[in-house]
C-alpha cells in the first residue's frame, strides 16, 4: 500500500508540475498576443475602449489563436483574425459588459 501511495504521490505531484508549466506558457503566449492585439485595436478604438476591446479578444481567443496572434504580427491575416474574434458572440458581450 506504502508503493502504491508513493507512486499516486509521485503522480499528482507531475501533474501539478505540468499544471505550472503550461500556465506560464500560456500566459506568456496570451502577452505576447496581447502586445501584437492591442495595436490593431488602438488603430481603430484607442485609449480605454481598445484596452477592453483588446482584453475580450486575449479572453476568447483559442490557444491556437493566441499563438498565431503572437508569431504574426500585424499582419493582413492576424488583422482579419482579431475581426473575426470580435465579432463572437462572447466576445461581444464581454465587450458590452466593460464599455458600459
Amino acid at each position: 500500500m506504502t508503493k502504491s501511495f508513493a507512486f499516486l504521490a509521485a503522480a499528482a505531484l507531475t501533474l501539478s508540475a505540468c499544471d505550472v508549466v503550461e500556465t506560464a506558457a500560456v500566459d506568456t503566449g496570451r502577452d505576447a498576443a496581447r502586445a501584437v492585439v492591442g495595436p490593431i485595436v488602438a488603430d481603430t478604438v484607442p485609449g480605454a475602449a481598445g484596452q477592453v476591446l483588446t482584453n475580450c479578444i486575449i479572453d476568447n481567443a483559442s490557444g491556437q489563436e493566441l499563438l498565431t496572434l503572437a508569431a504574426g504580427g500585424a499582419s493582413p491575416d492576424n488583422i482579419t483574425l482579431v475581426s473575426n474574434i470580435l465579432a463572437r458572440t462572447e466576445t461581444v458581450a464581454c465587450a458590452t459588459s466593460g464599455l458600459t
